[in-house]
């Protein structure tokens, strides 16, 4: 994937050519085939860019109009190329660029260009004449895009670290965010990131600068427009199926390079391995697959393996399945490589990216974003919380058969008990961690961190829209430029997020079933398995996990060593950290609860020295 960044005094003051190769030097390794840095006395653009895809071979890293005095800059692969260049009236096709294409949607279109773009993108133009500035990012925010403002100058790039690399960009902490991630409190800001200064342009917001000041504006909300009804299951069935088959086809096609794809035996990355294998095969192209799951030889199938499906997906898509194997050493770098603060070490990730890198995969696809819509696992409270009330007490009635007695209990378990958890009276993931806050810090932001609700299983729209998603984006953005790889998530195609939360809900649960015409549209290509499929449990590498508690454990006190104490000085009680870990990880709700508090500030301090590291 590529990267932008840029710089506007709006003071006036001229563009330091330093500061912008700073910027550079920090996501170079991003895009490898092109870069460049552009310059208009007060404001700067820089690319470094990525050409993978077939038309990506015309894009440029700066794109300009001199008689217009426009600049623009893209990290994007767009999916709906050839109706953008019909509805925008381009003739030349096969030598329109990325970045032109755009331009011309811009021009159609305005502000409202960004909705008609099918992919995953982030841009920014500027217009001379106006003196204005427009960033979009996309509907699920696939590709990141992030930004500071002072009242004299703005800045922005697709990785906070080039913009911690700027001498006017305070790397003071969030400290509700460093709260939030340390106390374990769900807490929804998607904007805020680890740093005071540095901001996140939203998922489907467009953000406008001029003389009147700084605008964002969302532009897009899954499942927001005309509802969809069908006349009956048959047609519901065929079309999720054709939108998610499209989607897949598209991003096949986007590009002739090596495709691999994640396989975890789930639903939805079976799903997409599936379409995309008998995609490409039309091609005589053939998909690497791979799984986190250890290899059979390493450990036997056990009851519930999701390895047994695996499996039965590649013996019937006459697929090899490459798993990922604990019995090779750990590459001790991956220890010490930053990773975005909130997603963990990434280690098994970096193995995977490895791998695929080696064999010359240049995309993979993934599953991810099917839970948050097409394939949500709805509830009865679900269908209570959003107004079906009729299908709600007919499950209720379904499910007890005749028995009052379990009605009742039905009624209790699907609301009041159903509705303590996404405030976290009951089950508490946190509960029975070892605490290891500062009290004065604890007591100082308590008010200023409330909790908030886990909407997944109450408004799956506010839960898409709360971040969550972009933390796995964030992830895969950041370590697919290490190992020059862009991830595909055909579920995060905004038509199939669009579609499924337009639908009625009802039929995401029936019959005492979740994903319930998910699991009707994808029967037919699905091993027969599927049929009564629940729950995806990670038997395997849970059995493994026991076996290297141990190893697991060191590693953390390894981190916890490392930590600089001065850094974190106000924040964390090295005491209860001491104390912590002179203990053992018996407890693996406590071990992995608090590797992950470990894991996040030992992130921003390796981020932090990779900014000062020059």
């Amino acid at each position: 994937m590529s990267a932008i960044f840029g710089i506007w005094h709006l003071d006036g003051k001229p563009i330091d050519e330093n500061m912008m190769q700073c910027m550079q030097a920090k996501v170079s390794h991003y895009g490898r085939d092109d870069r460049a840095i552009r310059t208009n006395h007060n404001i700067g653009f820089g690319c470094c860019l990525d050409k993978c895809g077939v038309q990506a071979q015309h894009d440029l890293p700066v794109y300009t109009d001199e008689q217009q005095g426009i600049m623009l800059v893209c990290d994007a692969q767009i999916y709906n190329r050839d109706e953008l260049l019909h509805s925008c009236g381009l003739t030349d096709t096969a030598n329109v660029s990325s970045q032109a294409l755009i331009l011309a949607a811009y021009r159609k279109w305005g502000a409202d260009c960004a909705l008609h773009i099918n992919g995953d993108f982030t841009f920014a133009i500027w217009e001379q004449q106006k003196q204005q500035l427009f960033i979009a990012r996309d509907h699920l925010g696939v590709r990141p895009l992030f930004y500071c403002y002072e009242k004299s100058v703005f800045a922005f790039a697709s990785d906070y670290r080039a913009l911690l690399a700027l001498p006017f960009v305070s790397k003071q902490f969030d400290e509700v965010r460093l709260y939030a991630e340390l106390s374990g409190t769900y807490h929804i800001n998607p904007e805020a990131t680890c740093f005071a200064q540095i901001k996140s342009l939203r998922q489907a917001h467009i953000l406008r600068l001029n003389v009147s000041g700084l605008q964002k504006r969302k532009y897009w909300t899954p499942g927001a427009g005309k509802k969809i009804i069908l006349n009956n299951e048959a047609e519901y069935c065929k079309e999720l199926y054709d939108i998610v088959a499209d989607a897949v086809k598209r991003r096949v096609n986007y590009s002739d390079a090596l495709i691999g794809s994640e396989l975890s035996g789930g639903y939805d990355s079976s799903v997409v391995t599936i379409l995309a294998a008998r995609e490409l095969k039309k091609t005589k192209r053939e998909l690497d697959v791979i799984s986190w799951s250890p290899p059979l030889d390493c450990l036997e199938i056990q009851p519930g393996d999701t390895r047994a499906l695996i499996e039965q997906i590649c013996q019937q898509e006459g697929l090899d399945c490459r798993y990922d194997d604990p019995r090779v050493p750990a590459n001790p770098d991956d220890l010490n490589a930053a990773c975005p603060p909130r997603c963990g070490g990434g280690m098994l990730f970096r193995r995977e990216l490895r791998e695929l890198s080696a064999r010359g995969v240049r995309q993979v696809f993934s599953g991810s974003g099917g839970d948050e819509a097409i394939s949500h696992r709805a509830s009865l409270l679900e269908l209570l919380a959003t107004g079906w009330w009729r299908h709600y007490f007919s499950e209720v009635h379904g499910q007890a058969k005749g028995s009052p007695v379990k009605f009742c209990k039905i009624l209790v378990a699907s609301t009041v008990m159903r509705l303590f958890g996404p405030f976290s009276y009951f089950g508490d993931p946190g509960r029975g961690a070892p605490t290891i806050i500062k009290r004065e810090f604890a007591r100082k932001m308590k008010q200023r961190c409330p909790r908030a609700t886990l909407q997944f299983s109450i408004n799956p729209v506010k839960y898409i829209e709360s971040g969550s998603i972009q933390g796995r984006t964030e992830l895969t953005a950041w370590l697919d430029a290490d190992y020059n790889i862009q991830h595909l998530f055909p579920f995060m195609d905004y038509r199939v997020m669009d579609w499924a939360l337009s639908i009625p809900r009802h039929w995401h649960y029936k019959q005492a079933k979740n994903r319930y015409i998910y699991r009707k549209a994808f029967a037919g290509i699905l091993p027969h398995e599927f049929d009564d499929y629940t729950t995806k449990e990670e038997v395997a590498m849970m059995a493994l996990a026991g076996e290297k508690k141990a190893e697991a454990w060191e590693t953390i006190r390894t981190l916890a060593g490392q930590l600089n104490r001065d850094l974190f000085a106000a924040y964390i009680d090295w005491d209860k950290l001491d104390e912590t870990m002179a203990g053992s990880a018996d407890d693996f709700q406590t071990d992995h609860i608090t590797k992950r508090k470990i894991m996040f500030c030992s992130n921003i301090q390796r981020i932090l020295e990779d900014v000062a590291d020059e």
